[in-house]
This record gives structure tokens, sequence and C-alpha cells, in this order.
């Protein structure tokens, strides 16, 4: 069901003087909205995570972690990251504003300020969250509608290569349902929740990759591409499954969407005493801002369909694991190195 305008929104009040959330509590009393609060940073993030916010009021000052501190966290956390944040502060300074919105505040009200305008800055900001709530349920909902197609083409391409052998153009069409499956994957991961994912397991990344080097074969045989795996010995990683896939997926797709016809991709697997190295490394076309590839919303190229949700989803996960990401690019030749711990801490 797509949300109402009449549903209850929620809104966190964080601030350490009990007298300022009283002062904001009356002024927002005529709304619809279920009010929680917090005396300091700490607790303002563990209930920005046990509950789903659809708003933020949060001070600058506080003794314990300071405004933008909780701030960056939030917006660093995919589970949080797309709710509503707006600073109240005394501070009322141009740096001081700079600062919050480079942290990702949506908003930043100065104090003093009347109560009109906090009412119309929290309405504005309510409506915002209530519409990507209502698009992400939407989105839900056509999922299904997207996956059973898919489905069908896949095992109709099966079945059709079982009775009458492959051909080029039953092999376009392969291409075609697998870099759709991709997109699928993508959007639905980014819009399921973190408990909807499977639990953390130990998973031999070697074995993982080959699996998903077997998967794309149609896209590396449409362009003649020859992919080289090199390793030593089985390297066990601490993920949950759905993540590992989004990782190697958008790695190796992207590498192979962009590398020339005829080429070779090297994928390799080395261990040291406390990680698990992964490289993937093609040769196509040199990318102009390789450290930039992993913020939000940026594409090298906006005419060409690829980086961009994917590896925003990949930013994520490498956050949440600490893996660290590094992409270098000079002369055509590209790397996307990932350094995963063997252990989460």
């Amino acid at each position: 069901m797509i949300l109402k305008e009449s549903s209850i929104s929620k809104l966190l009040i964080v601030d350490d003087k009990a007298e300022n959330i009283v002062i904001l509590l009356q002024m927002l009393d005529s709304l619809n909205i279920e009010f929680f609060v917090a005396l300091n940073g700490k607790d303002a993030l563990k209930h920005s995570i046990s509950h789903d916010f659809d708003l933020i009021l949060l001070d600058v000052i506080m003794p314990d972690i300071d405004g933008y501190d909780v701030c960056t966290k939030i917006k660093n956390n995919p589970q949080t990251k797309d709710v509503p944040l707006i600073f109240i502060s005394s501070l009322s300074g141009v740096e001081d504003k700079i600062k919050g919105f480079s942290c990702g505040v949506d908003d930043y009200i100065t104090k003093p300020f009347l109560q009109a305008e906090l009412v119309a800055r929290v309405k504005l900001h309510l409506q915002k969250s209530m519409l990507i709530k209502s698009l992400k349920q939407l989105l839900r909902r056509s999922y299904h509608e997207l996956y059973n197609p898919l489905a069908i083409i896949n095992t109709s391409i099966e079945l059709q290569n079982i009775k009458h052998g492959n051909s080029r153009y039953v092999d376009a069409i392969t291409v075609a349902s697998k870099t759709l499956r991709l997109v699928y994957d993508d959007l639905y991961y980014s819009l399921s929740s973190r408990e909807q994912h499977e639990k953390i397991l130990s998973i031999d990344l070697v074995k993982f990759l080959q699996e998903r080097i077997n998967y794309f074969y149609h896209l590396t045989n449409n362009k003649n591409i020859r992919i080289d795996f090199e390793y030593l010995t089985k390297s066990k990683i601490h993920m949950r499954e759905a993540d590992l896939q989004r990782i190697v997926d958008n790695t190796l797709s992207n590498a192979i969407k962009h590398a020339k016809e005829g080429t070779i991709i090297y994928i390799e697997v080395k261990n040291s005493d406390e990680s698990v190295h992964f490289k993937c490394q093609n040769s196509g076309t040199t990318i102009n801002n390789p450290h930039m590839i992993f913020e939000n919303g940026y594409r090298e190229n906006f005419e060409q369909i690829g980086m961009g949700i994917g590896l925003e989803i990949v930013a994520s996960i490498c956050h949440i694991y600490e893996i660290k990401a590094e992409v270098t690019s000079k002369e055509g030749i590209t790397s996307f190195k990932y350094v995963i711990p063997k252990i989460l801490a």
C-alpha cells in the first residue's frame, strides 16, 4: 500500500538541553507527529538505527558527539542516509553552515527562529520523506512484475539452446536479459532493509568469483573478451552473500562493459595475514576522475549507462565492512582494488 498523507510521521529531536526540546515540542504540537527525544549524540545514533524516522532535528553543539559528527554518521549509514536532517543551532556563521551542508545536512535553521518558519520547513521535509518512502514502496511492488518476465525469458532461452542450439540472436537476448537482471538486483538490494539480507557467512572468495565469472560468460563472449583469473590459495572472508555479490557483480559488469573488444580482463586474489586482496583490471576507456567513482550520483559519462547506482551500492558496502577500495586509471588501463578484512571487527 502506498503511504497516505494522513500517516503519522516519526520525528527525532536531539538536544542536550531539555528546555530547548520542550520549546520545539510546543512549536510543533499542532502537527500530526510522533515525537522521540535524545539528549546526546550517542543516543541519537542508537535511535536513528532502531526507528524508521521521517525527520531528525539536531542541535550542533553537544558535549559527547557534536551535531556534525552525528550528521556524518547518519548520512554515511545506508540504513539512515535518506532521512532528512535539519540543524537547529545558535551558530549562524557562513562557515558553520557550509560545514553543516558538507556533512550532508538537508537544512539549517539558526536561533532564534519563528514558529511559522520552523513549522513550514518541518512540513516541507516531512513531505519529502514521505514521497521517498512511497516511491520505494512502489518500486518494491513492481519487483515481482519485473522478476517474473525475466525468469521466463531466461528459462525459455535455456530450453531454446537445448533444443535448437546456440545462435547469435539468442546470445544477444541472453546478454540483454542478464544486463537487466543486474539492474534489477541493484535496485532490489538498495531498497531492501539490512534485516532482509541474509546472515554473515564464511565465503570462499575464489570459488565465489569462479561462479560469478561463469555467470558473465555471455557478456564476455559477446565482446570476445577473455578473463584471466589468478590466485594461489582459497581465501575465506566473512560477509553477507548478497553484499559480496553486489561488489563482485558490479565490478565485473563494469569491467566488461567498458573494456575494448578482444581484450583480457585480469582478476587477482591474494592473501595477507589479516585481509584478502581482490583486484579487477581491464583495458578500455580511461576514467578521468577515478577518485570520484564511488561518490553518490557521480557518472563518468552521462550518455552511457553504468557506473551509477551499482557503484554507490559498492561504496556503501565497503563502508559497512571497512573494506578499502581504490580505483586507478591511466592510458586505458583501469584497476579496481578491494582490501577485505578476513574477520569483522
